[in-house]
């Protein structure tokens, strides 16, 4: 398995000049590109860097039935520092615990807040699954067969939830916003768990997903089409997440026809939705950031979790939730090798 993930990886660094080609219709100059996504490399890490911004987690939303997305804070602290993977994660333990075929069905994943979004759930796991991608080479021996069966049986109920799900003849409805979301970040899960444990099956639903997503876009961009009974930040904040799994799935699986329709996803924002009255979470941030067109609304989200005190008055430093939405697209922007 190792071996795989190695040459998995170091294939994957070898292609950073095809990504810079995966949007035609966008005016692209590498080198300027480069430079301006080594300067938000920086900045990014800036922002993840300080230890008072990375908190020990705390569980305050949790009982027998709940577990907290961030826990997925793992994957910026891997991110940040490899080496990391060779000390405890506690944060990790209770996702061991709870990840048998016995007990994962009933778990409900919620934020500190206790506030529940179908999002989080296959967030969480994205997060876990990139924490392992990043660190398992250093990962105790003891931990690693650990690691990879309970995530395993994660992915195995995320495929089943995505299983449930009908997609809408035509154009997806604003109504169902949440379950979207929800399935686009199914697919990205199971894709990033489809490289690690060389399961095609996985690849395969993932990107059946996206394709499905691509022909369902609305000539604005908007991915999905909204009525006069929508509520607006509502829609925004379901566009964002969406947006957020699109552009991440696009990028590390450079398919061409998902970067456009993000591009035009971006575009649609840019024109028509003031995303900082939906969140105050940096969704979508790399999506932004990718296309020229944009940069301003991404450069905007940063300046936003730069400033942010934390989830309360009682949370010093960036959200856990923030920071997990922040080493996303740091990855991101790492995929072209800068």
């Amino acid at each position: 398995m190792a071996k795989n993930l190695i040459g998995e990886e170091s294939t994957q660094d070898k292609k950073h000049p095809v990504k810079f080609s995966l949007m035609p219709q966008v005016t692209i100059d590498p080198r300027e590109l480069r430079q301006f996504f080594h300067r938000t490399d920086q900045a990014i890490t800036a922002l993840l860097r300080p230890s008072e911004s990375i908190p020990s987690f705390s569980p305050i939303a949790e009982d027998s039935d709940r577990v907290q997305v961030e826990r997925g804070a793992v994957f910026p602290r891997f991110l940040l520092d490899p080496g990391r993977a060779a000390q405890p994660a506690p944060s990790v333990e209770r996702l061991i615990v709870v990840g048998s075929p016995l007990t994962i069905g009933r778990i409900i994943v919620v934020d500190r807040a206790g506030h529940f979004r179908p999002v989080y759930r296959p967030l969480l796991v994205y997060s876990w699954l990139q924490a392992y991608r990043v660190g398992y080479e250093l990962l105790p021996r003891s931990e690693f067969g650990r690691w990879e069966e309970a995530s395993r049986t994660w992915c195995d109920e995320l495929e089943l939830r995505l299983g449930e799900f009908i997609w809408p003849p035509a154009d997806a409805p604003a109504a169902q916003g949440d379950r979207i979301a929800e399935i686009c970040w199914i697919a990205l899960a199971l894709q990033v768990a489809g490289k690690l444990f060389i399961r095609d099956a996985w690849t395969d639903l993932a990107a059946d997903v996206f394709g499905k997503l691509v022909r369902r876009q609305c000539e604005s961009g908007a991915f999905l089409l909204a009525g006069l009974s929508d509520n607006p930040e509502t829609h925004w904040f379901h566009e964002l997440a969406i947006l957020h799994a699109a552009a991440s799935y696009a990028v590390q699986t450079e398919d061409r026809a998902l970067a456009s329709a993000v591009m035009r996803a971006t575009r649609f924002h840019l024109n028509e939705t003031q995303p900082d009255h939906a969140t105050h979470q940096p969704w979508g941030l790399f999506a932004f950031l990718w296309n020229p067109d944009t940069r301003s609304l991404g450069e905007g989200m940063l300046q936003a979790a730069a400033q942010s005190p934390g989830l309360n008055a009682d949370s010093p430093g960036i959200s856990d939730l923030t920071l997990m939405l922040l080493a996303d697209a740091l990855y991101c922007l790492r995929l072209f090798g800068i």
